[in-house]
């Protein structure tokens, strides 16, 4: 699988969380970079993103009972300073008559200044996510919503090992209920992690 040359240019989204409202235009990620660590990412930062980066294989697993499966590269952002970039190309619900390719690109980034790691995903088919996850593994993004109130989506990051860890789509009713895992996402390395 490969993107498309017609791939995103550009990252739109606009998210209002705790009375603040923001719209950014960013370029789109760049493509991911698996050696060297950029030197002005502290270690604590390291330590958190580090074990993502590398050529993964994808199996894909929802609560509805379909499957997917698919391919992603996850790299140190050579156009920011302490950020991981990801393209991943997958097809969705294999089994059905119609099942659909997904392609989407994400950056995980740390905010100095919050000491958060914070991620804006988009995809194909115009789906745009923003979150926000404590500087701790496993993370866990909050999902932002535009209204405000207390997110029902999360992604979590799960089992991680020397050769993989589960991306995990969560959510809930409402605040108050507990979170229920939606879709699973198996990340197993493909390719060696090329850190220096």
């Amino acid at each position: 699988m490969s993107l498309p040359s017609n791939g995103l240019k550009s990252v739109f989204a606009c998210v209002t969380a705790f009375g603040l409202a923001a719209c950014v235009t960013a370029p789109a990620p760049s493509a991911p970079q698996a050696a060297a660590i950029p030197e002005a990412c502290p270690m604590t930062v390291v330590g958190v993103l580090a074990p993502l980066v590398g050529d993964w294989t994808l199996a894909i697993q929802a609560d509805e009972g379909w499957t997917g499966y698919g391919t992603s590269t996850i790299g140190w952002d050579a156009d920011r300073a302490c950020a991981l970039s990801e393209r991943s190309e997958a097809v969705f619900n294999q089994e059905s008559e119609s099942p659909f390719e997904n392609q989407s690109t994400a950056l995980l980034t740390y905010d100095a200044l919050s000491e958060t790691i914070k991620t804006l995903t988009a995809d194909n088919r115009g789906y745009v996510h923003l979150g926000v996850s404590a500087l701790e593994a496993p993370l866990r993004f909050a999902i932002l919503k535009a209204d405000g109130t207390a997110p029902t989506r999360q992604i979590q990051y799960r089992n991680p090992s020397e050769d993989g860890f589960e991306w995990v789509w969560q959510g809930r009713a409402d605040a108050d209920a507990p979170w229920a895992d939606r879709l699973i996402i198996t990340y197993r390395r493909s390719a060696p992690a090329g850190l220096e």
